[in-house]
């Protein structure tokens, strides 16, 4: 597996994330949330974990992954999430930002 696809599974979380904020299950969220999943605090962070264990491919170990940062950033009519995940060395970050028409 090609680790790119590691930012490709950030930008499909980030746009789970948005949907889920505007019209789902997280529309309650806080306004600011700022989290490393990876240390599994809380369901938000267990949601989290899985949305990316279940687009990886079995074969790729998962202990390689040191760190996914999950930043949101809420207001009435905008919403900013930076997805930053550590692989190994290298170091991959999505940003999506959508407002509320």
């Amino acid at each position: 597996m090609r680790l790119t696809k590691i930012k490709g599974i950030a930008h499909d979380l980030a746009n789970h994330l948005d949907y889920q904020i505007w019209f789902g299950y997280y529309k309650k969220i806080p306004n600011q949330v700022s989290t490393d999943v990876i240390q599994d605090k809380d369901p938000f962070d267990r949601m989290c974990i899985e949305f990316f264990k279940e687009r990886l491919p079995k074969s790729f170990d998962f202990r390689r992954i040191k760190s996914i940062l999950v930043d949101i950033r809420h207001t009435m009519e905008s919403l900013n999430i930076k997805v930053e995940v550590k692989v190994d060395s290298r170091t991959f970050t999505y940003s999506h930002r959508s407002l509320m028409s």
